[in-house]
């Protein structure tokens, strides 16, 4: 079906202030492939409609948020549909004494927290870039920040799920309190899937009370090694933090520098966030620092107020898109938390060989890492062979060690000359037979999830 049918097909459904035509639709590609049309469906049944319009054409259906993460997955089959997921932004249901509330997929993570601020509650999700990031594309992505520490992923929070099938079918699973414990638990199926399974339009959510106080300690410290002693002792202590981060010098210098903080040049900093009553609070922040002082820390910092909150964002959202730096690729290494520095360490050997610069940000206490490669206007980053050799060597250490690499965002050149995923061991199969009983046609997502599904 060409664009002008397709257009007009969808405007029959939606009606033509809620389509775009394929000639306006460059700024919806994805990994250089545009769409023959944009769809924005108003609610789940129109969606529903859509899907069962696009089934029975058998049109390839990509899901968008806010596009934030659209870079993440392998190339596409192909792209015949964006169905965009704006429309669909309401704040469904609040109980502020059960700590739940249901959100639609499009709803934006920004709006959701100012709306639960208000209730003196808040939604522990702070994954990169979090004020631009849509709920259901955190859901489909399994993003995670630093409160992961704390709180758990989206996999821990909800609580019940709606979504629109490939066929146009609509189901839900869960439900809207938080001790339910019959049957299957469906929710965790859809969660990380990237929509190749059903495109999630509605989420329940377990909540949290916003603390009394939080405050931040910032430690530099002179090798990576003297501040993983500090944080193993941390972590093993009575001590409850909220966020547990490890920069390396790159990253912070840059979020230390926004928060009014001074790391020596060539120092690696730890940052460490504890909340809840004031008292409390103080105690702890004291005992982390007297800690860290005792491994060597060079300097430390206490951070609060809004400055906190700018360090966070910082933190979160590295590299800046100010940032003077060229061509950053973003990967998420996943690793046993004793392993981070020695992991950090072989990554900074191996781009240096290549004339690349890296940045490291990593959850400390549960070992994700998430690893900024810049050219830093090297020739060698004209060469996206040179850069896909690098992740796959790179993968190939990670992986002899039990961990896991993904690309979260590349140039399509690197994509197309190395794995985006990486292998997943004898989970292949079972996850080609839940691909084929949820979307016999192929249509959602093809060929951007594990295995090319």
């Amino acid at each position: 079906m060409n664009s002008e049918r397709l257009t007009r097909a969808l405007a029959g459904i939606l009606g033509a202030d809620h389509v775009l035509a394929a000639e306006i639709c460059a700024s919806y590609a994805i990994d250089d492939h545009v769409p023959k049309a944009v769809a924005f469906p108003g609610d789940a049944q129109e969606l529903a409609e859509v899907m069962r319009f696009a089934s029975s054409e058998e049109l390839s259906v990509i899901p968008w948020g806010s596009g934030t993460t659209i870079g993440l997955g392998g190339i596409p089959a192909r792209v015949d549909l964006v169905v965009g997921l704006t429309r669909l932004n309401r704040i469904i249901d609040h109980e502020p004494g059960d700590l739940t509330a249901t959100f639609q997929a499009g709803i934006l993570l920004r709006e959701v927290q100012a709306a639960l601020c208000r209730s003196g509650q808040f939604l522990p999700f702070d994954p990169a870039g979090c004020e631009r990031r849509t709920i259901g594309g955190i859901l489909a992505t399994h993003s995670s920040g630093p409160w992961r520490h704390r709180y758990g992923t989206a996999r821990d929070l909800v609580i019940g799920i709606r979504i629109v099938h490939a066929d146009g079918a609509i189901t839900k699973g869960g439900a809207k309190v938080v001790k339910n414990v019959s049957g299957y638990d469906m929710n965790k199926l859809y969660i990380g899937s990237l929509g190749t399974l059903g495109i999630i339009v509605e989420a329940t959510f377990r909540l949290y009370p916003l603390p009394d106080v939080e405050r931040t300690w910032i430690a530099a410290f002179p090798t990576g090694d003297a501040a993983a002693r500090a944080l193993t002792q941390i972590l093993h202590s009575t001590i409850v933090c909220t966020r547990v981060e490890l920069l390396s010098t790159i990253a912070a210098q840059s979020a230390c520098r926004q928060a009014g903080c001074d790391v020596p040049a060539g120092a690696v900093a730890a940052a460490l966030s504890v909340g809840g009553v004031p008292e409390a609070v103080e105690t702890q922040i004291a005992a982390i620092g007297t800690l860290c002082r005792r491994e060597g820390a060079s300097a430390g910092c206490l951070v609060e107020g809004s400055a906190q909150t700018i360090l966070w964002k910082t933190i979160c959202d590295f590299p800046s898109t100010s940032d003077d730096r060229l061509s950053w690729t973003t990967l998420k290494a996943s690793v046993l938390p004793t392993q981070v520095v020695d992991t950090i360490r072989h990554t900074d050997a191996l781009v240096g060989r290549l004339g690349l610069e890296s940045a490291a940000i990593a959850e400390a206490g549960c070992g994700i890492i998430r690893l900024h490669w810049t050219d830093a206007q090297s020739p060698a980053a004209s060469d996206p062979l040179s850069i896909a050799k690098g992740i796959t060597d790179l993968r190939g250490w990670i992986t002899d060690r039990g961990g896991s690499l993904v690309i979260l965002s590349a140039p399509p050149a690197i994509k197309t000359a190395t794995d985006v995923w990486g292998p997943v061991g004898n989970a292949l199969p079972l996850m080609w037979t839940l691909k084929r009983q949820f979307d016999p046609k192929g249509l959602l997502n093809p060929g951007r999830f594990v295995g090319g599904i």
